[in-house]
Parts: structure tokens; C-alpha cells; sequence
């Protein structure tokens, strides 16, 4: 599972919403909460990248430096334990 949450703060109190650009397909974006959530699969493995959150307030607005998220192919294996 991945879940990133932006977080800011308006001097005035008011309302933010947030927004995103190159979201990957397999996440949800909350505009409300900024939170990025999702469990990829194994098809979804890659980079996604310059993945961008802002938020703004109607007045101004602000945004995160791009950043990239990568799925990588789960592992999987067995072990052996012996007392």
C-alpha cells in the first residue's frame, strides 16, 4: 500500500483545496484532504513520475516539487525454519 499526505496551513483560515497532476492511475487523490492512497498491482509496476500536489485557497496557491513514485514487482519466496 502507499498513502502520501500534503499538508498546509491557510493565514486566514480559509478553505484549501488541493489538486494533483500525473496522478497514477491505480491511486486515489482526496481535493479535500490531500491525501494520495492506493495499492498498486503487479501490472502496475514503473515510474510515475513528476507527480505534482497543490493547493490553493481561491486568492493563492502552492505547490509541492515534482516528485516520482516507483512499483517495483513484489517479492515473493520461502522459508525454512527448523527449532
Amino acid at each position: 500500500p502507499y498513502r502520501f499526505q500534503a499538508t498546509a496551513m491557510d493565514p486566514d483560515g480559509d478553505a484549501l483545496s488541493f489538486t494533483i497532476v500525473n496522478k497514477p492511475g491505480w491511486a486515489t487523490f482526496d481535493t479535500a484532504t490531500g491525501v494520495l492512497a492506493g495499492t498498486p498491482s503487479a501490472a502496475d509496476q514503473g515510474t510515475y513520475a513528476n507527480v505534482v500536489v497543490g493547493v490553493g485557497d481561491g486568492r493563492a496557491s502552492g505547490a509541492l516539487p515534482a516528485f516520482t513514485i516507483t512499483v517495483q514487482a513484489p517479492v515473493t519466496g520461502s522459508a525454512t525454519v527448523s527449532w
